[in-house]
């Protein structure tokens, strides 16, 4: 089944769409793209700084606070583990004072009495028996002489135990406020956990994310990045302190993800719309700018009908007023040669016109049309190029009265057809002309070698991607020998068959009229053994060789 072939006015539609909706659709994408990248990357850095920040500030406070129990620890050993004088406080004050929270600093003896307190209050774990082995005083018994920060039953202290002789003789614990450490996090614009490296919690500035037994939850603290918990997609960052303490920042991305999705459904909302209205603009575009190949196509279908009162009036381009121009004129001069010839026998005028039609062929100037029309859009000089070819083989198709024309004549103006085909097929079609100098005076029929070449390219391009055509033309004795070969996809055996009976035949039975008509013009031109034979091979090529009289200046047909 044969391809549908679309108008140009639909073919300049798409053409619209493709250049408009596609690019846009291509950036919006990209836009979109780059912006949830941009966000994410924007996202995870801030994350990260934030994260930075508040450890840098959070270890500046503990150091000062490790920094004070080792001074006090100091004070203690110099004046022989007297705590009643003023030093202890001295040192407690300016060590805490810019916090506004002393804290709670306690001096405790080997056997669990409190020595000191600045507050009235000394917790149960430093002072009942049973925690002789556990919590902070297995720190101070484990790490000796090392200042450690502990998180215990809620409480986050730093203790250090004073030895002597390898025996402990006092112990200094510092329980660090609470409001100091979570005034770090409590501005902080996403989520803010701070715990020690088991996981528990000491301070956040949420309820989430941890579980009932005060533990961060696990997925958040075993995981760097984006993380699902709970149905929720989150992006978690921690950094690890030196004193045993952990920050984890995490952004609940939810939130964002679903103001992503907004500004998408938007966006799609009016691409959408402008699209439509594209598609409508397009439609009426196209309506307009192809009016003038509507008329064209018009004259040429009245023409082929057999009317040849149809007149072009174009004058909204050039390049269109030239090519309208140049019809009226091949009209007018195909009028004429039918009133010159009309007393002429009814085969020989159903010949002429048969090889005015294959001279003007309506569907390769259908197609020549369709591709300026196309290139004017993206390449105005291969346009104009085009048009100029096609405008130089009408004239020289209708101008040139006289039946025969020298070789370098016919050569020349077949180079208006090699180069549209040049333009229509790109790379896909190449060709060669090797003809002798010597036979470049020669007198052939006009338009013999352009004929041979539609052959090549109806035939030779069925199926196939690439075309090569190579032309040679040379004198053998006192006869011209042009041949026409192509590599292309060749002739079916049966097809080939017909063409070459009907060669013989006196009557065109066929469609094939290019070929039969050159065969048929040099019978009637010449006398003897000249004329035209053809050979093909199925996926090989096609080679088409013309032979006549070898004639120079005004020699007369004999």
């Amino acid at each position: 089944m044969a391809k549908e072939v679309r108008s140009f006015q639909e073919n300049i539609r798409r053409t619209f769409i493709r250049f408009s909706i596609v690019p846009v659709a291509a950036i919006v994408m990209a836009a979109l793209i780059l912006f949830v990248f941009s966000w994410l990357t924007f996202m995870a850095s801030s994350n990260e700084q934030e994260n930075k920040a508040a450890s840098e500030e959070i270890a500046g406070k503990l150091d000062v606070y490790c920094s004070m129990v080792d001074k006090v620890a100091s004070e203690i050993k110099k004046e022989d583990y007297d705590v009643s004088g003023n030093d202890v406080f001295r040192i407690l004050y300016e060590c805490t004072s810019e916090y506004g929270d002393i804290g709670n600093l306690l001096i405790m003896s080997p056997s669990m009495e409190a020595l000191f307190s600045s507050k009235d209050h000394v917790p149960s774990f430093l002072t009942q028996s049973e925690y002789s082995n556990w919590g902070i005083w297995n720190v101070i018994t484990t790490y000796k002489g090392q200042t450690k920060v502990t998180l215990y039953s809620g409480n986050l202290c730093v203790s250090k135990g004073i030895y002597e002789g390898g025996r402990l003789q006092a112990a200094v614990v510092y329980i660090i406020p609470k409001e100091v450490m979570s005034s770090v996090i409590s501005n902080q614009n996403r989520y803010v956990i701070i715990t020690d490296k088991h996981g528990w919690v000491y301070t956040a500035n949420t309820r989430g994310l941890q579980d009932e037994f005060g533990q961060i939850d696990n997925t958040i603290s075993s995981e760097v990045g984006f993380v699902k918990l709970d149905g929720n997609l989150y992006y978690s960052y921690r950094t690890e302190l030196k004193k045993g303490l952990i920050v984890y920042t995490v952004n609940d991305v939810n939130r964002s993800v679903h103001l992503i999705w907004a500004i998408i459904a938007i966006i799609t909302v009016i691409f959408l719309a402008i699209a439509l209205i594209t598609v409508k603009s397009t439609a009426i575009s196209s309506v307009r700018y192809t009016k003038d190949i509507k008329k064209i196509e018009d004259a040429f279908e009245e023409v082929k009908k057999g009317k040849l009162d149809v007149n072009l009036d174009i004058h909204s381009s050039k390049e269109f007023q030239t090519i309208g121009d140049d019809f009226n004129e091949m009209l007018e001069g195909l009028k004429e040669q039918i009133g010159r010839n009309k007393e002429l026998a009814e085969n020989v005028a159903f010949s002429q016109v048969k090889q005015l039609e294959s001279q003007f062929n309506p569907h390769f100037i259908f197609n020549t049309l369709d591709n300026i029309r196309f290139m004017a859009r993206i390449d105005a000089a291969a346009a104009d190029k085009m048009i100029v070819s096609l405008s130089g083989l009408l004239r020289y198709s209708i101008k040139e009265v006289r039946e025969e024309v020298t070789v370098k004549e016919d050569l020349d103006h077949l180079q208006y057809y090699l180069n549209i085909l040049q333009i229509r097929f790109n790379k896909r079609f190449a060709y060669s002309i090797e003809v002798q100098d010597d036979i470049m005076d020669c007198l052939i029929p006009k338009l013999l070698i352009q004929p041979l070449l539609e052959n090549a390219v109806k035939y030779g391009f069925n199926g196939q991607e690439k075309l090569t055509v190579s032309i040679r033309g040379y004198q053998m004795q006192e006869k011209l020998i042009f041949i026409c070969e192509d590599d292309g996809a060749g002739i079916d055996e049966e097809l080939l068959e017909e063409i070459r009976n009907n060669l013989k035949a006196e009557n065109n039975t066929s469609s094939h009229y290019g070929i039969y008509n050159i065969h048929r013009r040099i019978g009637l031109m010449y006398n003897g053994d000249f004329g035209l034979d053809i050979s093909s091979k199925k996926n090989e090529g096609t080679l088409v060789r013309i032979t006549v009289p070898k004639r120079v200046g005004e020699e007369k047909i004999i």
